[in-house]
């Protein structure tokens, strides 16, 4: 009776994807689960299991006793460790931050499913979807959702089975299918590349044991998707708009993803210390550069300028040129600043213009040249093809010092395989944090010795709107009393891009939120400078994957004419 109920239970044509996902494992980057029970004896080339354990990187081992969690697929590997299943052995981390987990479930007598749901590629944040389910018949059913995107170190994902110890190849392909396969032994090894999806995708398929062996066939079913975790997002930086004397943006890895490439922006003298940024006003490439420095991995190397060059009220007239993407304003050696852009130091040291701070290695390929410009007369340092570290990924950028005291960044192509990365200024000197910057949108920001912060909203540290949770998000950067007296937040749906308010007298401030807003929340502040708002969400499966915009509005009569600070947009993304 119960194999009856088994297969009545799979030939059913239901949803494609079963969203009862069970026990999160908890799994991280390489890692296995404890014995998980079945319920049920599954036989698999002749030894009936009770228990399983899971892997994070897409594979089950059969039975109570975990091998190694191995990220880097190989055939020999599989034929001659313990048995196991491999739905989709790749390199997983469903540890890092945003990226789904891994999940066991048995939701009916004699079913047990494995779910990795919206799980991150490694070195990747694409999200990837597939569910095992093992029967009581001993079959084996795999859903997989949109075509996996490998990560950045696995060069083969493989799908098949294996009992391990001294198995026999069985090369197989599951392009066509149904398939017979003669062996309890079988593999397809895919070659992987990083961000070339593999030819699966968006369909479920059964291994119908034939003892030996199986029949691969496809399972008809309704298309679904698993459910994703919950996300929240940050949009925009809110006003008024930041300032200091550090003006700067962090990309690549858990950062902005790059997105200079193309663009230039001078920062013009506005009388002493500070500046006004402004695109466009030196964007012509200077192409005349010969002087090459030949630096290696890692030097700093002092460069006396042409001129005597206008800054912080005096003059000066020499810098540190690192191979790692920076100038350093005057004769302090800053070191090379290996190996990634490093906001602390740029802030804490001498005075330093950052173009691409990374780890660059010149020796590999590209150089590093320093010239005056005999139109312009400016000193100009060119990064031309420089690879990062470890890769061929080249950089190409210029950091031009004008006579008159402007400082000019003209990126030409940057980019890379990790990151972080870091461009901007900084006059250092332990000087404050103003925040990041958003530089492919700089025009008109004052870069000065009056710090200022915007308004902004962000989750509270771990805290994810999740469905029949309680999602907390804080407000910091509140005015001081006599201002910020309270603080509104707004949630509703979203206004694509933001509309900007300055119209209103709410300079530099942008909309995110539509009007009337679905739900808003009143606190009470009276100048702390920082406030949080708790708000349940509904346990409610219809909301999963939808997304709304919340904002914050606290009072500042110092802020604008309007008399109001507007924060950043933050994205709810409703998820598990």
């Amino acid at each position: 009776m119960l194999s009856l109920g088994v297969s009545a239970f799979l030939s059913a044509q239901g949803p494609c994807f079963d969203l009862a996902l069970g026990t999160d494992l908890a799994l991280t980057d390489d890692s296995n689960s404890p014995p998980q029970n079945l319920g049920f004896p599954f036989t698999y080339n002749g030894v009936a299991y009770t228990q399983i354990c899971v892997c994070s990187n897409g594979y089950i081992w059969l039975g109570g006793v975990a091998g190694v969690a191995d990220y880097s697929p190989t055939e020999a590997e599989l034929l001659t460790q313990a048995p196991r299943i491999c739905p989709l052995w790749s390199d997983f981390n469903p540890g890092v931050v945003g990226s789904g987990h891994v999940y066991f479930n048995t939701p009916a007598p004699g079913i047990a499913t494995v779910s990795y749901a919206g799980v991150f590629a490694y070195g990747t944040t694409t999200p990837v979807s597939f569910q095992v389910t093992l029967d009581a018949t001993s079959s084996v059913s795999i859903t997989y959702g949109a075509a996996a995107v490998p990560g950045t170190l696995n060069p083969s994902i493989i799908i098949g089975a294996s009992p391990g110890v001294a198995s026999v190849s069985n090369p197989v392909s599951f392009a066509t299918r149904p398939l017979v396969i003669t062996s309890d032994n079988f593999a397809e090894v895919i070659p992987a590349t990083n961000g070339v999806p593999i030819a699966y995708g968006n369909f479920k398929m059964q291994w119908t044991p034939t003892a030996p062996g199986y029949i691969a066939s496809d399972v008809t079913c309704t298309p679904n998707s698993l459910p994703v975790p919950a996300t929240s997002t940050l949009v925009g930086i809110g006003c008024p708009a930041p300032a200091g004397p550090s003006m700067y943006q962090m990309f690549g890895t858990g950062q902005s993803a790059p997105d200079l490439s193309g663009l230039n922006l001078t920062m013009l003298p506005s009388g002493g210390a500070d500046y006004i940024a402004v695109p466009n006003i030196n964007p012509v490439w200077f192409p005349g550069f010969t002087n090459n420095l030949l630096l290696g991995d890692d030097i700093a190397v002092l460069q006396t300028l042409p001129f005597s060059f206008p800054y912080n009220g005096g003059l000066e007239t020499s810098v540190y040129v690192s191979s790692n993407g920076f100038l350093t304003i005057g004769t302090t050696n800053p070191g090379s600043g290996c190996c990634t852009g490093n906001v602390a130091a740029m802030l804490a040291g001498a005075p330093r213009v950052s173009g691409w701070w990374e780890d660059l290695n010149p020796a590999a390929g590209g150089a590093v040249f320093a010239d005056t410009d005999p139109v312009s007369g400016d000193f100009v340092v060119t990064w031309n093809g420089v690879f990062e570290f470890g890769t061929t990924s080249a950089n190409t950028f210029q950091i031009a010092l004008s006579p008159s005291g402007s400082i000019t960044w003209r990126w030409q192509t940057v980019g890379g395989a990790s990151g972080p990365y870091l461009a901007g200024y900084s006059r250092g000197t332990n000087t404050a944090d103003p925040g990041q910057a958003d530089l492919s949108a700089v025009n008109g920001a004052i870069v000065s010795s009056v710090v200022q912060r915007p308004l902004r909203i962000a989750a509270a540290a771990g805290s994810r709107p999740g469905v029949g949770t309680t999602f907390t998000v804080d407000a910091s950067e509140i005015a001081p009393a006599p201002n910020g007296v309270f603080a509104i937040l707004l949630i509703s749906t979203e206004i694509p891009g933001g509309i900007p308010l300055d119209l209103l007298g709410l300079t530099g401030c942008t909309a995110y939120v539509q009007l009337p807003e679905i739900a808003s929340f009143f606190n009470l502040t009276l100048g702390a400078p920082t406030a949080s708002f708790a708000t349940p969400i509904p346990a409610d499966n219809s909301i999963l994957g939808v997304s709304l915009m919340s904002q914050l509005v606290s009072d500042d009569l110092n802020a604008n004419v309007f008399g109001y600070r507007v924060s950043n947009g933050l994205r709810w993304n409703f998820g598990i």
